[in-house]
Parts: structure tokens; sequence; C-alpha cells
């Protein structure tokens, strides 16, 4: 059985060692792919951006949904050569792993060699080696030879505890790149039911033949003016913050998202070129049904969402004067009242047009976030950390 099981070792041993090295040429392919694709995105997040610029029209928002379409085609490409590379990087981990226990293998044998040794040779004494020796020169050869034995096992030990330490690195980096697989997994299907989502809103309006372009400048402007009136009641509501009750003193927020891809500012020039009224947020460019979690300890102050396509926002109360928004979105997690601690999930994302939550004044997918303090609109960018 252990004749076997060398054999085996020494064959896993060779193998490895023609597969390391395809791992790591398919890790360095990958990571190139990745480059090209991501210059490819600045590229179309730049005309994107630039179509948004553009008078709102119906024609123009066909276009931007062209746009994000094609955007996230890219994304969902960079995604899977990402995940590529975390499979080829968990590839080299195993391997890695398994040279190791190779090694490891190998240092027991000779330590289990040496330890026999030793045992037969400390049966005798020193009066038995002296008396055994053929002359002076002999038993100090032996003696030598004991100590020699015994530096062996000490050195074998050391590298075992070595290799032992080496392993227990290699799995928690294999851990941590499983970790980052299933979140890029997720991620990539997130993002393809993004994209199916304003692929089918697209169908909807190139088929929707009550949508002519008088009609669309009509539910804008109704839109532009039930918008007003939402910010009129979201800036009364931020004057009965809670005071001292939550964070005191703390007005620093955590990142609702993991994007940080900001598409318009706080009081963005061009959002009021557009829609003719103030962007008292920024917009975070994020894939359909992204969820939002809470930014800081917090009570939902009000819900606003009844499962139709109007516009829909959460509002989190955390004290201190200080009040958030999420606007756009397209599904609820929580309640009125209810008490949600940091990063407590609160709600998922929406905004593309024609969707539930997402409202008229939205040019595709991501979140409406705003931050109000004493009443008054701020900078979100100005309180976000992390």
């Amino acid at each position: 059985m252990i004749k076997k099981f060398t054999t085996f070792v020494l064959i896993v041993g060779v193998v490895l060692a023609g597969v390391t090295p395809v791992f790591a040429d398919l890790l360095s392919e990958k990571s190139d792919e990745l480059k090209k694709i991501q210059d490819q995105i600045a590229a179309q997040q730049k005309q994107l951006d630039g179509v948004r610029k553009r008078k709102a029209t119906l024609q123009n928002q066909l276009e931007i949904l062209d746009k994000q379409i094609q955007l996230g085609e890219l994304q969902l490409q960079a995604l899977s050569a990402q995940i590529d590379g975390v499979n080829a990087t968990m590839g080299r981990i195993n391997g890695d792993l398994v040279a190791a226990e190779v090694e490891m293998y190998d240092k027991k044998k000779v330590l289990r060699e040496a330890i026999k040794e030793a045992y037969v040779r400390n049966r005798s004494g020193v009066i038995e080696v002296l008396l055994g020796a053929q002359n002076l020169s002999d038993f100090i050869s032996q003696i030598e030879y004991i100590t020699t034995i015994e530096g062996r096992i000490t050195n074998s030990i050391s590298v075992l505890q070595g290799l032992n330490e080496e392993l227990k690195g290699k799995k928690t980096e294999l851990e941590a790149a499983d970790k980052q697989l299933k979140s890029l997994q997720a991620a990539r299907q997130l993002e393809q039911t993004s994209l199916d989502t304003q692929a089918q809103t697209k169908e909807s309006m190139l088929h929707d033949t009550k949508l002519t372009e008088a009609e669309y400048q009509k539910k804008l402007a109704a839109a532009v003016v039930e918008q007003q009136r939402l910010e009129n009641e979201i800036a009364s509501l931020a004057k009965s913050s809670r005071r001292g009750v939550l964070n005191q003193g703390k007005y620093s927020l955590l990142w609702p998202i993991p994007s940080r891809l900001v598409t318009a500012n706080f009081r963005d020039s061009d959002y009021l070129a557009r829609f003719k009224i103030p962007h008292n947020a920024i917009d975070i460019a994020t894939p359909q049904g992204t969820p939002i979690k809470a930014p800081a300890d917090a009570y939902v102050l009000k819900v606003k969402f009844d499962g139709s396509n109007a516009y829909s926002y959460i509002m989190l109360d955390h004290g201190n004067g200080m009040v958030t928004v999420y606007g756009h979105v397209s599904g609820v997690s929580v309640t009125t009242g209810q008490y949600v601690p940091a990063g407590t999930v609160i709600g998922r994302s929406g905004a593309t047009p024609g969707t539930t939550g997402a409202g008229w004044l939205t040019t595709g997918p991501h979140l409406h976030f705003e931050v109000w303090l004493n009443g008054e609109a701020r900078n979100p960018l100005s309180y976000l950390v992390g």
C-alpha cells in the first residue's frame, strides 16, 4: 500500500510540474483580456455620458438604452474574464497545495528514517560505543554521526513546521479565491438579469405605438411636477429627523452598494438642463436589482412603494439631523419605523425606464442617493467612506 502511495505521489509531482505554468499563462492571458475590456468599458461609458447630456426625447431615451445594453454586454465579458482568472488562480493554488503535500510526505519519510536510526543508535550507551570502536578516531566518528542524525531530525522538524504554515496560508488563499469566485458569479448573474430587463424595456418602447414623442414629453412633464412635489415632501420629512438618538456626532456613511461609478453628481448641471429641476443626489450606476444596504444605523422614516412603475423611494433617519434617501427602488425589504443596523439590506435598486419603482425621470439602472442634514440637501460624496 505504501509503495503504491509513493508511486502516486511521484506521478502527481511530475504532472504538477507541467500544469502550474499552464495556470500562470492562463492567468496572464485573462489579465490582458480584462485590461482590453476595461478600456472598451471606459470608452463606452464616455459615449453614454455624452448621450445623457442631450435633450430628453423619446429617440434620445432609446439611444441611451442602446448604449447601456452595449455597456452591459462589455461588463458581462469583464466579469467572465475575472471569473476565468480566479479559476486559474485557484488551479495554481491547488497545484501549490499538492506540491507542498508531496514535499511534506518526503520530509516526513526522511524524519521517520532519522528517528528510527537515532533510536537504534541511542540504545547503545557511550561505553558500548567506546568498547565497540576500533580506536579513538572511530569512537569520535560514531559520536559525530549520532550528532548528525539528531541535527537531521531537528532540521526535518523545522522544515515540516514551515511546510505546515505554508499549507495553512495556501488554504486561506484558496478560501479567499473561492469567496471571490462566488461573488463574481453572483455579480455576473445580476448583470445578466439587468441586461435582460433593459433589452425588454427597449423592445417594449419600440413596439408601444401609443408612445409618440408628444406623449413622451407629456409624461416627462408630469413626472417633473411629481418629482418636485416629492422633493418638497422629502425636505419636510428631513427636518423632523431624530436628534441625538443614533450615531451621535458621527456623519460618516458606508457606500450603500458596491459600485462607486457616479454618473450624475450632486446639483448636476446636465441633469438640471435635461429635466429642469435640481438634482439633490448622486446617481450611482449599478445593475437592476442590486441589494441596497443601510450605510449606518437608522430607523426607516418612510417607504414609498406600491409595486407600480411610479417613482419609489426609501428614507432612513440616522439621528443627529441626518437623513438618507434611496430612489428608483425596484423592491423594498423594510417597513416604516423599523430599526435597521448598518449593513442591513433595505431594498433593491431599479431605475430601468418602465420598470417597477423607476418613474419617468430616469435613463437607466442606477441608485439615486440623497443625504440631508438638518433639513438641507448635502453632497453625499462629502459623507461617504470606505
